[in-house]
């Protein structure tokens, strides 16, 4: 803007300058016109004066002295007398613009130009009392002329204007876009400046406010947006057109371990090149949605992209990814679970099927019918066990049917247990030693003999000959501490974190030996959460075993 104000105002002033010194010389030359027409009326005068009162006319009129042309030309038209040229050579004159405007009204004027030698010949004559005409002519430079004599200093004066004309656009422009400048874009109206523009800065006061809400509405939705983001466990990116990252939640962040501060406007594929993130964007791009399973370590995620429109263009790309990890590790408990139940109930059928099948068609002997009664009698023992305890854990993952929590008297229920075990565990050639001080917890009875049963039991079960397994109970600020420890074979420290798995063996041929369902840990640790308490394992290989669990202390 200030290079387009220079330039007008310096042209402006340029063009002014110069029609003023046209017009100037236009004027001067039309009032030196003027004076030329005036002097050359004046040496008439004086020549006709003595022409009259002259005996001989032509030298009287040879003997005047004057640097301007006198011609005498008689009514005809037929030159007399010429003070420059042969008058023999001349050719009549009564066409002469002049000649035939002084002999109609009394004088007259003209003016020629010559092209050549860019003067102009100027004419004044007057009609005498006897009928012929006397003419004055006077040669001047035109107004080219005039020009090309004095273009050196035209041009002198030409480029001072043009100095001047420059500090004056420039310190016109500079002087004119100073209020401009100054101006309080914040507050339109309280600026002091041109009244040309009020409408302007109106307009601008109008257009901030309007700025102002919408921002703040912007604003709004973009901490709304945000709130939501943020607060969602699933990861969410938002892509442009062309596949660049507008957006990304902290879950998103967490999952690529990429910072979204430096990761916003570059390319989807810089955050993570997986073939599952490019399947599921090809293929929102191709059906407008699509989705895969990516697999990050220990954790996988399902990848759902959905395609943005705007009027039926591709305007970018929603991307969601979902943590299911559970989902997938339920599944393999479920399909392991399945696996396991089927296995589990499929030997004893099989030897009870084995045992029933030789008594129906009488190939046991009658002495034998006895023992293998008994035999179906222990398997069928063992599977209703199982089924019992299979039904257990799904009342306790259910957390069905259960009766109200109450104070129980724990170390009632330790000394209980023990007292009907004591018998397995001298058969067993384990000593059991109680040790048990007065807590009360919030439970449920039948829940807390499970708990305490099966601990001990797998105490006694994998322990060694001459071994021994102490039931601590003790009390903290916080907690009630019921601890079983045995000095049996020990767990493998590989087996620790899988032991209360349902099924899970760490010797699957001792358990054989051994017996149980293999669902007794897992019992335990679905029970404990059922009451809100915790489980902790602790095992040394050949050493032996102690699992602590805890209970919220009752004031």
């Amino acid at each position: 803007m200030r290079k387009r104000i220079f330039w007008n105002i310096f042209l402006s002033s340029l063009i002014a300058a110069l029609l003023l010194g046209g017009a100037i010389i236009l004027v001067q030359y039309r009032a030196f016109e003027t004076l030329v027409i005036s002097d050359l009326s004046s040496e008439c005068d004086y020549a006709q004066s003595g022409l009259i009162s002259a005996a001989n006319e032509q030298e009287y009129l040879g003997r005047l002295t004057s640097r301007n042309r006198l011609t005498l030309i008689a009514a005809d038209g037929t030159v007399l007398f010429d003070s420059a040229f042969d008058v023999s050579k001349m050719d009549n004159h009564a066409d002469r613009p002049e000649i035939f405007a002084a002999i109609i009204s009394g004088e007259g004027t003209s003016s020629r130009y010559s092209e050549t030698q860019l003067i102009k010949n100027y004419y004044y004559a007057r009609l005498l009392p006897d009928g012929r005409v006397l003419r004055v002519a006077s040669s001047q430079n035109s107004v080219l002329g005039m020009l090309s004599g004095l273009l050196p200093a035209m041009l002198l004066v030409l480029l001072a204007i043009l100095v001047v004309s420059v500090f004056f656009a420039r310190y016109s422009a500079k002087t004119i876009l100073q209020p401009i400048n100054a101006l309080d874009l914040e507050n339109p109206l309280a600026n002091a400046t041109y009244d040309e523009l009020a409408p302007l800065l109106t307009g601008m006061e109008r257009q901030r406010r309007e700025n102002i809400i919408r921002m703040a509405a912007l604003f709004e939705k973009q901490r709304e947006f945000t709130a939501v983001t943020e607060n969602m466990r699933e990861g969410f990116i938002l892509l442009d057109a062309s596949d660049r990252i507008l957006a990304i939640n902290s879950s998103a962040s967490q999952i690529f371990g990429a910072a979204s501060s430096t990761i916003i406007g570059a390319h989807v594929l810089m955050l993570n090149r997986s073939v599952a993130l490019q399947q599921a964007l090809e293929r929102a791009k191709k059906d407008s949605s699509g989705q895969s399973t990516l697999i990050r370590g220990a954790h996988t995620y399902q990848v759902l992209a959905s395609q943005v429109t705007d009027n039926q263009s591709p305007a970018g790309t929603v991307i969601l990814i979902l943590d299911i990890s559970d989902r997938v590790a339920a599944e393999q408990m479920r399909r392991e679970f399945s696996a396991n139940v089927s296995h589990e109930l499929k030997t004893p059928l099989t030897s009870i099927l084995g045992y029933a099948e030789i008594m129906r068609d009488g190939v046991a002997k009658v002495e034998d019918t006895r023992r293998f009664s008994g035999k179906i009698f222990s398997e069928a023992s063992q599977l209703m066990s199982l089924i019992d305890d299979i039904i257990r854990l799904s009342q306790l993952d259910e957390r069905t049917s259960l009766p109200e929590m109450t104070p129980i008297d724990l170390r009632e229920i330790c000394e209980d247990v023990c007292q009907r075990l004591q018998p397995q565990a001298e058969k067993a050639g384990v000593s059991l030693n109680v040790n048990c001080i007065s807590a009360t917890v919030r439970g449920i009875q039948k829940i807390l003999e499970e708990i305490v049963q099966n601990l001990v039991d797998n105490a006694i079960k994998y322990n060694t000959s001459n071994g021994s397994v102490g039931v601590t109970l003790r009390r903290n600020d916080q907690t009630v501490e019921l601890a079983v420890s045995d000095t049996g074979i020990g767990i493998p420290e590989e087996h620790l974190s899988r032991v209360f798995e349902r099924f899970y063996r760490v010797d699957r041929s001792r358990n054989k030996q051994i017996g149980g369902t293999g669902l007794g840990l897992s019992i335990v640790k679905h029970s404990a959460e059922t009451l809100g308490a915790t489980v902790h394992l602790e095992s040394r290989l050949g050493i032996g075993s102690t699992i602590t669990v805890s209970f919220p202390a009752i004031d």
